[in-house]
């Protein structure tokens, strides 16, 4: 009998609370974070594995994976940065913004942050990529053993 893993609890939920009564607002778990969605858009995404201070050989003055996610355009990290200083881009994945958690203010941003994104402010969020046929190589394996590899007679509907 296979036991299931228990689900991670996350901390910083509270964070959600400005647009949790929403009724578009929904979570989804994503490679060990916890996202939060607002009218389908993913506006925040809570990550806390404290540990890692360095990506590709540079060192950080805080976690990189302990903190807030959030998903914005590169045309909006200016205006953010320079309203919210504790922002900064995330070593990873840097066109996202990150409050990491060890900030002084951490609490009061994430708090201010999260009424911003209740408020329907355009510079949080990105829309989800829509897959179509799948995810990753299993499934490209698939489609070329299935169709023979051929993507153009497999969308014209005559493979």
């Amino acid at each position: 009998m296979l036991r299931k893993k228990p689900k991670k609890e996350f901390n910083t939920t509270w964070a959600f609370e400005p647009f949790d009564r929403d009724p578009t607002f929904f979570q989804k778990r994503m490679f060990g974070c916890l996202g939060a969605y607002v009218h389908g858009r993913m506006v925040m995404v809570l990550s806390e594995d404290p540990g890692d201070k360095s990506y590709r050989g540079k060192s950080y003055s805080f976690d990189i994976w302990d903190g807030i996610l959030l998903p914005t355009e590169r045309v909006f990290h200016e205006s953010l940065m320079h309203q919210f200083p504790a922002l900064v881009e995330h070593p990873v994945l840097g066109k996202w913004l990150y409050l990491p958690a060890q900030h002084d203010d951490f609490e009061n941003v994430a708090v201010e942050i999260a009424r911003l994104i209740a408020q329907g402010d355009k510079r949080f969020g990105v829309d989800p990529k829509i897959r179509i046929g799948g995810r990753g190589k299993k499934s490209a394996r698939r489609y070329k053993r299935s169709y023979g590899g051929n993507k153009e007679q497999f969308l014209a509907g005559t493979a």
